[in-house]
């Protein structure tokens, strides 16, 4: 059987905040028989701090559910700036200098493009080490940046970012893309379509189980009435002004709640616009770790996805939260432009709003609060059918060991 190695500079054990993608593949792999290893910072991305104590070591290694967890040695940051890009390139660089010195030959390594210089370096292991290398396209670096608006087009880190996309797509053995969209993107930049494999982020069914009932942990919270949760992170992709803008048009509308949870570089600006604008209906909570969000799911009445309205997003994205509101059964609102949203329009388990308008954003909340019980239960169930048909991480796992 192979030594397979997943570089994922923010990949989590399902006891922290984050997205557990690689964790609950590797699972399906391990029980293939595969040995499975997966390098990750020691700074979590949603707590901002270390989560692993290396005590002036490279790594860290820890067996997590018969798979290898690789803790590898990252400065901090606090905001997307500066020191972020720091900190990427750190753990970029130390990873390599870790595969290096481990001792052992993987078959295959997988990098994962949260961002592209860990999987740049995940290449240049592969190609040291003498084993294939798959790269797995998360985000459409540097697209997303430039259709945010965040960087300017010509700007050198852009460029520098263009070159090392290039190289990747061109290099790699194969791709993977988390997103039907990005197939598109990919063929438009000179990748062949055979040289590509789509396995979008999936829920696995054993890993999402509530541990609670829905009214102890509505008691715990302090939930009433109509509960609309969004949880991830609060960064400038994810839009969330949208959101406070509709608690503010809906603050006389008794029973209807909002409930944002988890981190991110501009969560004290919302909190200051939160305060500003005296919204009673509106309340932040702090990360939880991944195994606890089934709890607050099955407490809640919808989830709330939002993106900017950005091109890059249209096809190329794969929210987690989406897909863990699908699984927990709950009716969708989703702002977010493409996929997401015709997803949502076609398989009835939610309602849609157009992104970043928060006037259609309340009224389509004030519908969805309003619907009678039976409705709401039958998106729950077009949800599940659509995690199921979609989504089920056993049968994604087939799809990658296919590659493997």
């Amino acid at each position: 059987m192979s030594e397979i190695w997943f570089i994922n500079q923010y990949a989590i054990t399902p006891d922290l905040p984050g997205g557990t993608r690689h964790y609950d593949l590797s699972v399906e792999l391990v029980k293939s028989g595969h040995t499975v290893r997966i390098f990750a910072s020691n700074v979590n991305l949603a707590l901002r701090r270390h989560i692993r104590n290396l005590k002036g070591k490279l790594w860290l290694e820890e067996l997590v559910n018969g798979i290898s967890f690789v803790w590898i040695k990252t400065s901090l940051h606090q905001r997307n700036g500066w020191r972020r890009g720091i900190g990427m390139l750190n753990f970029s660089y130390n990873v390599y200098r870790a595969g290096l010195q481990r001792g052992v030959l993987p078959d295959l390594i997988i990098g994962s493009s949260p961002q592209p210089f860990a999987a740049l370096a995940g290449y240049y292991l592969a190609r040291q080490l003498g084993c294939r290398f798959i790269l797995e396209v998360r985000d459409l670096w540097p697209q997303a940046l430039i259709d945010m608006k965040e960087i300017h087009p010509q700007h050198p880190i852009i460029w520098i970012m263009r070159c090392v996309e290039q190289y990747l797509y061109h290099h790699a053995d194969h791709i993977i893309v988390l997103a039907q969209g990005a197939i598109s993107y990919l063929q438009e930049k000179g990748v062949s379509a055979n040289r590509i494999t789509y396995i979008p982020n999936g829920v696995h069914p054993d890993h999402f189980v509530p541990r609670r009932t829905r009214q102890e942990v509505r008691q715990l919270h302090g939930f009433n009435g109509f509960t609309l949760l969004y949880t991830g992170a609060h960064g400038p992709a994810n839009a969330l002004y949208t959101i406070l803008d509709a608690a503010n048009q809906l603050k006389g509308e008794p029973g209807i709640e909002f409930i944002l949870v988890g981190d991110g570089p501009l969560k004290p600006c919302l909190q200051a616009q939160a305060h500003r604008l005296k919204l009673n209906n509106l309340r932040f909570l702090d990360p939880v770790p991944k195994n606890e969000i089934p709890d607050l799911l099955h407490a809640a009445d919808a989830g709330i996805i939002t993106l900017k309205d950005a091109r890059a997003f249209y096809n190329a994205v794969s929210p987690n939260k989406f897909i863990d509101y699908l699984a927990t059964g709950l009716p969708v609102l989703c702002a977010a432009p493409g996929d997401v949203a015709r997803m949502v329009k076609q398989y009835g388990c939610g309602l849609v709003s157009a992104p970043e308008d928060s006037t259609s954003m309340a009224k389509q909340i004030m519908q969805l609060a309003t619907l009678p019980a039976g409705k709401c239960a039958e998106m729950g169930s077009k949800a599940h059918e659509l995690v199921m048909e979609q989504f089920f991480i056993p049968n994604l796992a087939h799809k990658l060991l296919a590659l493997i």
